[in-house]
């Protein structure tokens, strides 16, 4: 966490630093990152880089929390535009499918989990967090027509629903297809999770 000194200057001289490290952030995984070139853009001196922060990882993680907040409030707000789950996800494919698109995000996002793959203490933390974020969400859904009831259940289920949309995405953006058109597959996918593959009638008849 940032030192008193850094959330105490002004908003504007906060902001500058802030964009100079993303943009290093956004070129470079955390081990190759400089605080010489964040310095240089944010126009600040090197003593006072370390005034700000205890160390260029001190900023990093500073900045991923950030990242992941407004990922989470996201959630969030898409999920009080709809108690099912099925809706929630499809509501929300806008917002992961132009995180993709959009080739910076997707890159810093690429660097910010090469970096804290070796993290292991930071990994635990992390999940605990998206652990906690993903049973408040499921909260504010309801899940009466869903047939497994226990939480694990519930949270595996979510997780699996968002690593196929975002295999769908990333699947869609390879091939070159539109938003529409990904949309389409993923709608796809979730019709075969809601519905299953067997016919109505083979349900129950004997092997």
């Amino acid at each position: 966490m940032p030192k008193d000194t850094f959330f105490n200057l002004v908003e504007e001289k906060r902001l500058k630093i802030i964009k100079a490290a993303k943009a290093e952030f956004l070129d470079n995984p955390l081990r190759k990152a400089r605080v010489s070139n964040i310095v240089t853009v944010a126009g600040i001196p090197r003593g006072s880089f370390y005034q700000y922060f205890e160390d260029l990882d001190d900023l990093y993680y500073f900045i991923v929390e950030e990242v992941f907040a407004e990922i989470f409030n996201a959630g969030y707000v898409y999920s009080e535009m709809t108690d099912d789950l099925f809706e929630f996800v499809k509501i929300s494919f806008d917002f992961d499918y132009r995180g993709f698109k959009k080739e910076s995000r997707h890159k810093y996002m690429t660097n910010v989990f090469q970096s804290i793959a070796g993290n292991v203490e930071y990994l635990e933390q992390f999940n605990v967090k998206r652990i906690k974020y993903i049973e408040e969400i499921l909260d504010r859904l309801d899940l009466s027509n869903i047939k497994y009831t226990k939480r694990e259940d519930h949270v595996k289920m979510y997780q699996m629903i968002q690593d196929l949309k975002i295999s769908t995405i990333k699947k869609t953006l390879v091939n070159n297809l539109t938003k529409e058109e990904a949309f389409t597959e993923f709608e796809w996918y979730l019709d075969i999770l809601k519905n299953g593959l067997l016919k109505e009638e083979q349900y129950g008849e004997p092997k």
